[in-house]
């Protein structure tokens, strides 16, 4: 708040600011502001206090229910990136380790900015940004809103998360980290091929993209170089046109042989320097710059079973057992430049950038024991992907205050971002294991047909642009107070995402030649350059392939109050309107039109959406609030468009549904909250969610040994539960002991009719995704002379809907739940002097693994081992 509009709110907020060693913005008012001020924070004191109250306070202090999460509660839990981090948070689950569902509701269900401002998305079958991109050496704070206000974006559903990155600080800082890691198991050799070993940057140096000559060609031929496209193209024989052809398959990468290794240990470091200076003429001008780099492997055994229906019983189509290595390099940078003119304006500009790549091998054993038209066989399939993501923001927002203009204040920012995801040189290939099944490997041979190998080159671009502004005018009525807050805001996205898919074909080649032979040397470039071999190039653009534009626009305006009847209640509301303007449809990449009547793919809705919060103070320690805001969760651009799309996270088969509307959302919220002098809290929580047309991701009709996943509108849905958290000093029984913690108990129901494509066995069920309960847990410890500190963290999630069951013929398959995975892990800090830190984790110590079932059989398992991480860091 600005000046002494709400006066107890401005110095909540400056206090915190101070505290959490905060923004350049409210550092710099520290003159303007009283001793008495600032005094009323320090005495809050204790390292219990600094490192988990200083955010409950701006908790405390928000018209609506939020939860907030520091930089300093984040490193005692020693989570590495906001999605393992919010996990934290109460209600809040952890899903693919990338995305957060808030309340049970799933991660379309929640909206992501980055300092305030929307941020586009590298996934190519959601717009959510993975948060799992951000790494927690670029984070302040992360506030979690769950209550809806209409300074926010409508499109709120389980909630919003702000993730506020660290800013220009008061005075020269300087910290460097090292660190290293390793999990139990690496004990187990991982597997990687020529072109990903050690690849210590990550970035691809071009060996995994299409080749110039192969791009030539595809301009050339309208992206068909099939033998009998480029004779007719080229009026030439099919002998000439098939050279042509081989050529172009000899200029593909085509030598990755698996192999295995042993694995290197984790690499990470940081390394952070800012300062600010008076320049004398009342302005101050600060920076901070700081990079992030991280290197770690994972080394997973998996299993899946997909299960199908014969004779009434309930069978195994499919069954594979893989070993899974990935190489993740994540490099992050962060500068931020701030100006302060005056007491009364400030400017900031900030670029992110963030780069994760991820080098993964899967290969195992595939048996089809009760497939109809694939009975008793046995496959040994190898799967190399490789994908870049990147998000480069570049954000600057000012901030001005007129006193002579009635304490009129003005906030604006502008941010223009981009994401990728660059997925070149998928490749897969099949061999038949000629062996009984349940009898390990025995010869392997590669299958004379047309996909003996694939290899695919997918690309994806999303750009967004943010314009926004917002007004604050105080206003007085006797012993009232009043903040009027009025503003507007503009987001434009634009998608585009390419998929080009290539085989070899080994249809001709004598089967002799392909039994028992190493890839590399099947796919040799004298093979194929070879006439009299047999491998012949195939690709052409189908209907079918997954290239789409989509673009987005949302103008929004809204007014709204906050007010201080008086001593014991406070009152805040207002409305929003926004306009929703959406194009997505199917792209032929051969002339770059779009596929079907532009009018249909295509939509525009306009609407109001209200919110009203109301907050009774008790007493000076407690409080209630209530609240209600309308809402909508609007369709992602991917899943409007009706072409296949495979999932990078679940490898499944994902098709779009461009039937698919709007989902509003009516929220009611209830808190009692309780903050103690010293520093101790507790809340309980109640909320309710009425969903019309809610949006879930569901099974569609298949083959017996594939999963095809789709997307429909439900008739009605609903959440509901309670919230407990609390936070406890425990120096009864020793000094420095603390615990804190929250516990989740909630349910749903969703309701969604069958169709042609869609024959749900439940029709009724919990939404996917939900959690009946969430608990988090940590006992923390701090030693008296500061030199020590501690954290024993506990979380865990209840089963929860991974997808629904579908019938086969009058039976159904049930629901498969993903099981409880109890998380336990330990964070030990040694501070052997005033600058230095050593940090030692312990993650996942009772060894958990990620466990899938349905119709009472494990499906799907992953190994997650237990990691040891150490760091080193060194600040002044």
């Amino acid at each position: 708040m600005k000046k002494q509009a709400i006066l107890t709110q401005s110095k909540l907020g400056l206090a915190i600011a101070l505290a959490l060693a905060g923004p350049f913005a409210y550092a710099q008012q520290q003159e303007q502001t009283s001793d008495t001020a600032i005094e009323e924070v320090v005495t809050t004191g204790a390292r219990l206090q600094g490192s988990a109250a200083a955010v409950v306070e701006e908790r405390k202090a928000q018209a609506f229910v939020a939860d907030i999460l520091g930089a300093e509660q984040i490193s005692r839990t020693g989570d590495s990136d906001a999605a393992a981090a919010l996990r934290r948070v109460t209600g809040l689950t952890l899903v693919d380790g990338k995305f957060i569902y808030v309340r049970g509701l799933g991660e379309r269900y929640s909206s992501t900015q980055l300092n305030g401002a929307s941020v586009p998305s590298p996934d190519p079958t959601r717009n959510v940004i993975p948060l799992d991109m951000f790494p927690a050496s670029i984070i302040e704070s992360m506030a979690v809103q769950k209550s809806y206000s209409p300074d926010m974006p409508a499109n709120f559903g389980g909630g919003n998360v702000d993730i506020r990155t660290i800013s220009i600080p008061t005075e020269e800082t300087f910290e460097v980290s090292v660190g290293t890691g390793w999990n139990t198991n690496f004990s187990d050799d991982g597997l990687t091929y020529a072109g990903g070993d050690d690849d210590w940057l990550g970035k691809d140096d071009g060996t995994r993209a299409l080749p110039q000559a192969m791009r030539d060609a595809l301009a050339r031929y309208q992206e068909s170089i099939n033998t009998a496209s480029i004779a007719s193209y080229e009026g030439i024989s099919f002998a000439e046109a098939a050279a042509i052809n081989r050529q172009l398959g000899a200029s593909l990468n085509t030598q990755n042989e698996v192999y295995s290794k042993s694995l290197s240990p984790d690499i990470k470091g940081s390394l952070t320097y800012g300062n600010s200076y008076d320049t004398g003429h009342d302005v101050t001008f600060g920076f901070l710059a700081g990079v992030d780099y991280d290197n770690s492997w994972t080394n997973n055994e998996e299993t899946e079973e997909v299960l199908g229906i014969a004779n009434g019983e309930t069978v195994v189509n499919q069954r594979s057992e893989t070993r899974v290595t990935t190489q993740d390099v994540e490099l992050s940078g962060i500068l931020n430049f701030g100006i302060k003119v005056g007491d009364y304006h400030r400017l900031e500009a900030s670029t992110i950038f963030l780069r994760n790549t991820a080098d993964r091998v899967e290969q195992g054993g595939i048996e089809t024991p009760n497939s109809i038209d694939e009975t008793d066989l046995s496959y040994y399939d190898t799967d190399i992907r490789y994908e870049q993501r990147e998000l480069l923001t570049n954000q600057i927002r000012g901030s001005h205050y007129f006193p002579q203009l009635a304490g009129f204040a003005l906030d604006w920012q502008y941010a223009d971002s981009r994401a990728s995801r660059d997925a070149p040189g998928e490749i897969f290939y099949r061999q038949i294991n000629n062996r009984d099944l349940g009898e390990g490997i025995g010869e392997l041979a590669f299958q004379q047909t047309r996909t003996a190998t694939t290899l695919q080159y997918q690309t994806l671009k999303d750009d967004a642009q943010d314009w926004r502004v917002d007004g604050e005018l105080p206003w007085y009525v006797g012993d009232m107070e009043v903040l009027l807050k009025g503003g507007g805001q503009v987001s434009k996205k634009a998608r585009s995402s390419f998929s080009r898919r290539y085989a070899l074909s080994a249809e001709q080649v004598a089967n002799e030649e392909l039994v028992g032979v190493d890839y590399n040397d099947l796919f040799s470039d004298a093979n194929i350059l070879d006439d009299d071999f047999g491998l012949a190039l195939y690709g052409a653009p189908t209907s079918t392939d997954p290239n789409y534009l989509a673009a987005q626009q949302i103008e929004a305006g809204y007014g709204m109050a906050d007010v201080q009847l008086n001593s014991d209640w406070r009152i805040s509301g207002g409305v929003r309107w926004e306009q929703y303007t959406q194009v997505a449809a199917q792209l032929d990449i051969r002339s770059m039109t779009m596929i079907g009547d532009i009018k249909e793919a295509g939509r525009v809705e306009d609407d109001l959406y209200g919110s009203l919060a109301v907050t009774y103070a008790l007493n000076d320690e407690m409080q209630l609030r209530f609240g209600y805001g309308s809402t909508v969760v609007r369709p992602d651009l991917r899943e409007l468009t009706e072409v296949i799309f495979v999932d990078p996270l679940t490898d499944f088969k994902v098709r779009g549904n461009s039937d698919l509307v709007t989902t509003d959302i009516d929220n009611f919220d209830v808190r009692w909250e309780w903050y103690l002098p010293s520093g101790e809290n507790y809340s309980v929580a109640m909320f309710y969610k009425d969903l019309a047309n809610p949006i879930e991701a569901v099974e569609a009709k298949g083959t017996d040994s594939d999963r095809v996943i789709t997307f429909l509108n439900g008739q009605s849905g609903e959440v509901y539960g309670v919230e407990f958290e609390f936070l406890k000093d425990l120096t009864a029984l020793t000094d420095g002991l603390f615990v804190s913690g929250n516990l989740t108990l909630s349910d749903s129901e969703i309701s969604i009719a069958n169709t042609g494509n869609v024959e749900l066995t439940n029709n009724t069920r919990r939404m996917t995704g939900h959690s009946k309960y969430v608990t988090n847990l940590q006992l923390g410890y701090d030693s008296l002379n500061g030199e020590h500190s501690a954290s024993l963290i506990y979380n865990v999630a209840g089963e929860r809907i991974a997808f629904a069951g579908v019938k086969q013929g009058e039976l159904g398959i049930d629901d498969a739940f993903e099981q409880p995975f109890h998380s336990l892990d330990l964070v030990y800090t040694f501070y052997p002097d005033f600058n230095s830190k050593v940090k030692f984790k312990v993650q996942n110590m009772l060894g958990e693994d990620v466990e899938i079932e349905q119709n009472g059989r494990l499906i799907q398992s992953r190994s997650v081992g237990t990691s040891f991480t150490l760091e080193y860091s060194y600040a002044f």
